[in-house]
């Protein structure tokens, strides 16, 4: 069974006269005896060890038994919250798989609103001794309640706000280890499905994605929400347009990684874009597979040339092969890509980055940004509602 550790802020009684610490003494024993701990640890300073002397006879008086085993943290400032909260976290932290319950019945309001603090941070139970108070402002005797403060929903506040910063910056697995922590928020499930879709969304797992969002029942005001799941539908389920939503959804991954200051990424993404437009082009406008070219769909002039490329049985080409075929099958496609000479130098630079052949980051931000622009150009000669497209795709924010 876990262990029970009762933390307690303990102050002086109003006038520090024995009547006074006796009954602030007895409100703090029926706490004791609630809970019934296997440590007790007392914070407060040296003047409210009277108040702990006084607990500790009068659990002798009711149990004919020594107050359990306990100890005094002496707080130095009381009114200094670094030093308060200080103290208390240390006794949290050093007992991980402990119950921990902290009582903020008494003490200075800092020690009571370090305790509170302690607990919404560390996920503690919250508890405090209520009653009818007389005229000094202490609980009349035999009148105390035990009251639990319900904080987790101030804990799950703040842990839903880290949620959505991370999701809104791609950090999508941070987002659900974070979710893991949210205790009693209704929509708990739903935000996991929700992260749980653009996590592998962002991993160009559709499939699963899609599975994922239809379950996240998130209201929300975002369109993006909507389209997004729209695109999702469409992507893994329309056949004829597949291609340039793959298309949209290449650029705009490009796009987040350049938002993360990922350029190395970015262009690694960008340089597969234009690669599959030129796939894509060949294949869905004449039939031809950059994997395996059919002579018979090449213009004679160049059968020969790609003849001699032929490996065990198979014509196989490559990115700025692929835009040559297409400029011999005088396809305007073919003739932009060998036109743009900028859009070549930055491709050229890609090739000594370290995801290519080289061992040189990209730094350029401006020139990720260029190529990026050139590259969106070349997909729209492609296929002109790309940007329509990649619109739909763009991930919603939270």
């Amino acid at each position: 069974m876990m262990k029970r550790a009762l933390l307690m802020t303990v102050g002086t009684g109003v006038g520090a006269k024995k009547e006074q610490i006796d009954s602030l003494a007895h409100g703090l024993l029926s706490s004791i005896l609630h809970y019934k701990p296997d440590l007790i640890i007392f914070f407060g300073s040296e003047l409210s060890k009277l108040t702990v002397n006084s607990i500790g006879e009068q659990y002798k008086e009711q149990t004919s038994e020594e107050m359990g085993v306990h100890q005094f943290i002496t707080i130095d400032h009381v009114d200094h919250f670094e030093e308060c909260y200080r103290k208390i976290r240390t006794e949290i932290l050093e007992r991980p798989d402990w119950d921990i319950i902290i009582d903020y019945t008494s003490g200075t309001k800092t020690m009571t609103m370090s305790a509170a603090i302690a607990s919404v941070l560390y996920h503690k139970e919250l508890t405090l001794v209520s009653g009818e108070r007389g005229p000094n402002g202490l609980i009349l005797l035999n009148t105390e309640e035990i009251k639990t403060q319900n904080l987790y929903s101030v804990y799950d506040d703040l842990l839903m706000a880290k949620v959505k910063e991370s999701f809104n910056q791609y950090r999508f697995e941070t987002a659900k280890d974070i979710l893991m922590e949210i205790v009693r928020d209704e929509n708990k499930e739903d935000y996991q499905n929700l992260v749980s879709a653009y996590n592998s969304w962002d991993k160009f797992n559709h499939e699963d994605a899609l599975k994922s969002i239809t379950t996240a029942h998130i209201s929300t005001k975002d369109e993006s929400f909507k389209k997004n799941k729209e695109f999702l539908g469409t992507l893994v389920n329309a056949k004829k347009v597949k291609e340039y939503y793959l298309l949209a959804d290449l650029i705009n991954n490009a796009q987040r990684r350049f938002q993360e200051g990922k350029y190395d990424d970015a262009v690694a993404r960008l340089y597969r874009v234009v690669e599959f437009i030129a796939q894509t082009k060949l294949k869905k406008e004449y039939g031809i597979e950059t994997s395996d070219v059919d002579l018979k769909k090449v213009p004679e002039s160049v059968k020969e040339k790609y003849q001699e490329k032929s490996k065990n049985g198979k014509i196989t080409i490559g990115l700025r092969e692929g835009y040559k075929l297409l400029q011999e099958l005088e396809d305007d496609l073919g003739s932009e890509f060998y036109t743009d000479k900028r859009l070549l130098d930055l491709l050229s630079n890609r090739n000594n980055s370290v995801l290519a052949h080289g061992f040189e980051p990209i730094t350029e931000e401006k020139e990720v940004s260029e190529l990026k622009d050139r590259v969106l150009n070349l997909g729209c000669l492609l296929y002109r509602n790309l940007e329509e497209l990649m619109v739909k795709a763009e991930f919603m924010k939270l």
